[in-house]
Order: structure tokens, then C-alpha cells, then sequence
């Protein structure tokens, strides 16, 4: 059987360098010098549908980390813990910035983003149910749900944005080239697969870049924040979404874990002069309650252990409100109040994906009427949020797609 085209590397021994994925790329053509792997147009046609299937992953691994991460957020309680708020509610933004991105590289290659339940692709459906592992098959070991505030979810996302690391996954996860130790490493072999497709295309005077530019949702369409959203023409845009998707979630410097430290290198003080960080030391700042020092490294290795020791700010684990976890509609009786504010939370959640689905698909100024879908979102998840069941938990929202 031949093996597929995501699994012809050992993406789980790659591991990103500071220059592996640059932060930008002005001039991609000497990518495109070397003779591309691909030896005929059939494997050429198949790699690339292969592609847009990878592609459609990526939306549905970008969009599986928002749930968690909201729930998290909407179960502190209001004028506590104001500095987690903070970070976890800009983190969640440059998700949905991701997910917009990844939508528009798919958007040029000629595929077709698919968001929410209304339809499904050759990649599954888009919503996990969970308790999930993250999919991609993304170390697998590693299983995410939907609850509230605490230690042990942040040491979660911790997890889940983590950099690059030099440990190996189990064996009887399958071969090593299955599974992927990092999102990171996932996107280096989307890089790596991306530039091969363009070097073949580019070697018979063609572009796997031809879909349609008023598909491409721009900044003056997208109503968030998060950082710079790209738009994709060029392999040059491509590399530019993928660095900006592992900057913003890992760190550009991939490498910290798995190079030697070397006491008083500049490369390893990666917090001075940085306004900020990427998700994996955002969430280690609320963790351990303070800022990273422009002094610290980001290397375990170093003095202070990859740790903050700067500024501390206020945390209070205790300040929440403790949302059942991972609940479900069907945990509940239809026409109890519970149930009535689940469905109710769920109708605008399936909205607001139904809205990023068309502003992705050639109405990309649709995407400003998520705006209101957004707050009311939160008003729901937080009514559901101070319903106690009577067994110590609140009710919380379940993130669940109902159909229109």
C-alpha cells in the first residue's frame, strides 16, 4: 500500500529551529529550486486533495482549543482574577484569528473551508465531543475537556501549546510519522507539503495558488483582534500564516527544549524586549502567577527554569464557578431550565459557526455580524454558569452544533 502523503516524513523527529519556519519570507524561490518529490500529475492531483484534507484538520484543530479555553474564561467569576482574564480572553482571539487564516490558505489552493455541522469533509466533522484528544492525531496521549478556571486545566493548555520537545511518543501509538508530538511539528509537515506541491507546480510553470482572491477574508472584514491576518496568493503568504500560527502559539524559537542551554546567550532570553508572548508562556505567567522577567529564559536549563520570576499578579483559583465538566444536552430533561438555557447557548454557538462559515466562503463581510453572536454567547454561557445542580457543580455550557 503506498503510504500517505502526510506520512512519508517522520514529522515526530523534525524538530523546528529558530529558522525552520521563518517569521517572514520575502523571497521563497530558493525553496523552489530543489526537484519536488512528486514524480507524476496523478500524484500531483492526489497529494493535493490530500492537502486540502490536511488543510481542513488544521481548522478543525484550531477551533477545538476555543470551547476549552472559553469555558475557562467564563467561569471566573467578574472582578477576580483579572490578569488570567486578560490572557486567556487575547489567546482565545488569536484562535479565532487562526482559524480565519487557515481558512484562507485552504481558500488558496482552490479548496473549501468547512465550518460548523451543516456539512462534513473527507477530514470528519468539525466539532469534537468532549472529553477529545486534539485532532491530527496530535499526541494522542494527551486528552482535553470542557470545565472551568483551575490549576489543572491551565497546565492543559500548557499541553497544548507547548513547544517542541525532545521526548519521543509511545510505540504503541503506531509509527512515529502517525502522530505528531506537537501542533507545531503538525504544521511543519503542512509547511514542508505546501512547498513541495509549489515546487512541482512551479517546475511545469504553474502555482497550487489559484483560488479565487475575493475568498480571502482581509482585516477590514475580520471584527477581532489577535495580531495580523494574512491573506493568501503566494507560497510566500503561506509560510507567512503557518510562522505567525507557531509563533503565536508555541514561540518562533522551537528549538528551546531540544538544543543544549547555553548560559548567556541572547537566544535564550527570549522575553526581553517583548511585548508579548506566545500562548505556551502566557498560560505558564497565569500558572505560576507572575510575569516573566526580560532577564528570564525560556530554557528549562536556564537559571530560573523556563519559570516567571517577575512581577506577580493576583490569582485566585477559588474565585470561580465550578462548571460540571464536559456536559451534555442529553444530560438533561428537554423543558428543564437547564436544558431550555443549554439549547439556548447552543442555537447561538451554531450561529456564530454558520456566520464564520459563510464570511469564509465568498461573504467574508458577513464575518461582522458575529460581533453580537460573540457577547451573546458569553451572557448565555454565564447564565448557565450560575445554576447550581445541587451536587457542589454549576451547570456550564456543552459547546454543541444544532442544526438550523
Amino acid at each position: 500500500m503506498e503510504t500517505p502523503f502526510n506520512q512519508r516524513r517522520n514529522p515526530a523527529r523534525q524538530y523546528l529551529t529558530a529558522d525552520s519556519i521563518p517569521a517572514t519570507v520575502d523571497s521563497p524561490a530558493a525553496l523552489l529550486t530543489a526537484p519536488a518529490p512528486i514524480q507524476s500529475e496523478t500524484e500531483f492531483e492526489k497529494t493535493l486533495a490530500e492537502l486540502k484534507d490536511q488543510l481542513q484538520i488544521a481548522l478543525v484543530l484550531e477551533h477545538s482549543t476555543i470551547p476549552p479555553y472559553l469555558c475557562a474564561l467564563y467561569s471566573i467569576r467578574p472582578g477576580t482574577n483579572l490578569m488570567a482574564t486578560n490572557i486567556i480572553r487575547s489567546v482565545v482571539m488569536e484562535e479565532m484569528l487562526h482559524m480565519i487564516m487557515v481558512a484562507n490558505l485552504l481558500n488558496a489552493i482552490g479548496g473549501r473551508p468547512l465550518i460548523g455541522e451543516r456539512e462534513t469533509g473527507t477530514a470528519g466533522t468539525f466539532i469534537p465531543a468532549y472529553p477529545t484528544c486534539l485532532p491530527g492525531n496530535i499526541d494522542p496521549t494527551l486528552v482535553v475537556g470542557l470545565g472551568c478556571y483551575s490549576p489543572a486545566a491551565i497546565r492543559t493548555f500548557c499541553k497544548i501549546e507547548h513547544p517542541v520537545d525532545d521526548y519521543q511518543l509511545p510505540a504503541e501509538l503506531g509509527p512515529p510519522a502517525a502522530t505528531y508530538p506537537s501542533i507545531g511539528v503538525f504544521y511543519e509537515a503542512l509547511k514542508q507539503n505546501i512547498i513541495d506541491l509549489e515546487a512541482h507546480a512551479h517546475a511545469h510553470g504553474q502555482t497550487i495558488f489559484t483560488g479565487d482572491p475575493a475568498r480571502q477574508v482581509t482585516a477590514e472584514h475580520y471584527y477581532g483582534a489577535g495580531g495580523m491576518l494574512f491573506q493568501v496568493r503566494t507560497l510566500a503568504d503561506a509560510l507567512d500564516v503557518i510562522a505567525e500560527i507557531v509563533g503565536q502559539g508555541e514561540g518562533v524559537d522551537g528549538s528551546i527544549f531540544t538544543t543544549p542551554y547555553q548560559p548567556g546567550s541572547e537566544s535564550y532570553l527570549l522575553f526581553r524586549d517583548k511585548q508579548e508572548y506566545a500562548h505556551y508562556f502566557r498560560f505558564k505567567e497565569v500558572l505560576h502567577g507572575r510575569f516573566y522577567a526580560a532577564t528570564d529564559s525560556a530554557h528549562r536549563d536556564g537559571p530560573n527554569h523556563g519559570l516567571p520570576t517577575g512581577e506577580r499578579f493576583e490569582v485566585d483559583w477559588d474565585a470561580v464557578n465550578l462548571m460540571t465538566p464536559n456536559p451534555k444536552m442529553a444530560d438533561y430533561q428537554p423543558g428543564t431550565p437547564v436544558y431550555d438555557l443549554m439549547q439556548d447557548f447552543n442555537k447561538t454557538y451554531s450561529a456564530l459557526l454558520d456566520n464564520i462559515q459563510d464570511g469564509c466562503n465568498g461573504r467574508p463581510a458577513a464575518l461582522k455580524e458575529g460581533i453580537a453572536l460573540m457577547y451573546d454567547l458569553k451572557y448565555k454561557a454565564t447564565a448557565l454558569l450560575n445554576i447550581p445542580l445541587g451536587n457542589g457543580f454549576m451547570a456550564g455550557p456543552s459547546f454543541e452544533y444544532l442544526k438550523s
